[in-house]
């Protein structure tokens, strides 16, 4: 019987280390996609610009002992084909990223339907779903609630989840 109470403890105890964990990387993979879809931007941007500027060109020296000068011009197709294949592995990670979001959401919401306590329940919704504020949260939560009365309820929930 004892056995079976540790092992029910440790089990709690996985359970808990799991939602934390959850909460944090879901706010991290929101992040990241965030992160990959403004590199892509970027990549995008570059892409345009070197399709607007069109020729480059460029001086080089050859010929006899290499003292003649040439000049060459053409579109920089090298620095173009690597863009575009940047592009297209950040556009795959992008797609992967969604997908794991997409888990991550619903790991999340079943942590937060578990949680009995409506209050409780808007609070780490708001901070986590909705990325707000503690200010914010407080604020939409009315009442006579507080910044740091929301930020300490939020952290006593996910202390109260290890125990």
């Amino acid at each position: 019987m004892e056995e079976q109470s540790r092992k029910s403890a440790s089990s709690r105890r996985e359970q808990t280390v799991l939602r934390k964990n959850v909460l944090a990387q879901y706010v991290d993979l929101v992040q990241e996609l965030k992160e990959v879809e403004h590199r892509i931007e970027d990549t995008k941007d570059k892409m345009r610009k070197l399709e607007e500027e069109g020729e480059v060109t460029d001086t080089v020296k050859g010929g006899e002992g290499g003292i003649q000068h040439y000049t060459i011009t053409g579109f920089p197709q090298r620095d173009y084909n690597r863009m575009r294949i940047l592009l297209n592995t950040r556009k795959s990670i992008l797609h992967s990223l969604k997908s794991e979001i997409e888990q991550s959401i619903n790991d999340v919401q079943e942590f937060i339907n578990g949680i009995e306590n409506s209050h409780d329940r808007r609070i780490v919704t708001m901070r986590v779903i909705d990325r707000m504020s503690w200010r914010q949260i407080a604020i939409n939560m009315g009442g006579n609630n507080t910044e740091e009365g929301v930020r300490q309820t939020y952290h006593r929930l996910i202390e109260r989840s290890e125990a």
